[in-house]
């Protein structure tokens, strides 16, 4: 139950009522008419990196302790909060990212204003200031969160108090005010790319590299199977730059897609290479073979190394090379 004062404290027809941001005051109804029995004022809390934001529902104010005067405050905010330089997809599929929110007092906060901040400091909310109305983690509700298209663990939040810059003055930390920052840390859901992208291409490379001995089944035998390949792969590239984001850096998924073409390229280079010097310059067959051999030796630690500079850095329950069987091969793990 809610209480506000000792005469009010089995009174259900007493409230507590915002008034804007700063003002709450406590209602008392009798007989269908209500009274205002108190006044305090509410510490104006602002969400400092948000773009836009507005106010879902009407903001409560309930006392939760009598004799100290604590108070609840909970407002629930649909906001565009700005992420700062530090978000970036350069390893997308496996990139991670800090997501923040950041809470700050800056209205009257200079010394003598209303909510000085050499008096009035900010702190984290306990469960022994609320009296168990309010959980740990400090009272955020985290439980239903959901970002589409990534996963967080709710256990990694990190409560982190900085100091507020004050226009480029140059303050002394013992004077300057704080704000809260909020991180949680989340990573990309990268199972369709790993599981149906990668190994579609590295198979494709491998049809590629096992080409190399159709050298003589025709003129362009192996020439045409690489360049249909190759087309093959710039169908997937122009549908997967539609779905990757839109930045002016070259993100890893790009980069693998260009390596694969400059395999196929050396692959086709190589084989018009071979054909000529047999065809034109009369060498040995057996000499061209070992040359193809070579290649395809080749080609294939090129195909291994990209799927390993692929998968670095994703983070990963076994070693590496499990792991990227486990991608190449469709072996599941069941949780």
């Amino acid at each position: 139950p809610m209480q506000s004062d000792d005469n009010a404290q089995n009174d259900d027809s007493s409230i507590w009522v915002m008034e804007g941001r700063r003002h709450a005051y406590r209602k008392e109804w009798k007989q269908h008419e209500s009274t205002i029995k108190e006044m305090i004022d509410v510490p104006p809390v602002s969400i400092l990196n948000a773009v836009d934001y507005e106010t879902v529902d009407e903001p409560e104010i309930t006392m939760v302790n009598v004799e100290t005067r604590s108070m609840r405050y909970t407002c629930l905010y649909s906001a565009t909060l700005f992420q700062g330089d530090h978000l970036s997809v350069k390893d997308f599929p496996h990139d991670e990212h800090q997501i923040m929110i950041k809470l700050g007092i800056l209205a009257e906060r200079v010394r003598g204003g209303r909510w000085d901040h050499s008096i009035y400091h900010l702190g984290l909310a306990e469960e022994e200031d609320s009296l168990g109305s309010a959980r740990v983690p400090h009272g955020l509700v985290a439980d239903h969160c959901h970002i589409p298209g990534f996963d967080f663990d709710r256990s990694h939040l990190e409560f982190e108090f900085f100091p507020l810059s004050d226009g480029g003055l140059i303050v002394t930390d013992r004077k300057r005010d704080t704000y809260l920052q909020v991180t949680l840390p989340c990573r990309r859901q990268s199972g369709h790319y790993d599981h149906s992208i990668l190994p579609i291409l590295f198979m494709l490379n491998i049809i590629a590299i096992t080409c190399l001995p159709r050298n003589f089944g025709s003129a362009s035998a192996a020439t045409e199977i690489m360049l249909s390949i190759a087309f093959v792969q710039v169908g997937i590239r122009l549908s997967l730059d539609s779905r990757l984001p839109s930045v002016g850096y070259q993100i890893k998924m790009q980069r693998v897609m260009d390596h694969c073409f400059r395999l196929l390229f050396g692959l086709v280079f190589e084989s018009n290479t071979v054909f000529f010097l047999v065809s034109k310059r009369g060498w040995e067959t057996a000499t061209t073979d070992k040359i193809d051999l070579a290649t395809a030796c080749i080609a294939l630690v090129y195909n291994f190394y990209l799927v390993m500079c692929y998968f670095r850095g994703k983070r990963r329950r076994h070693n590496l090379l499990l792991e990227i069987c486990f991608d190449l091969f469709g072996i599941y793990e069941t949780p």
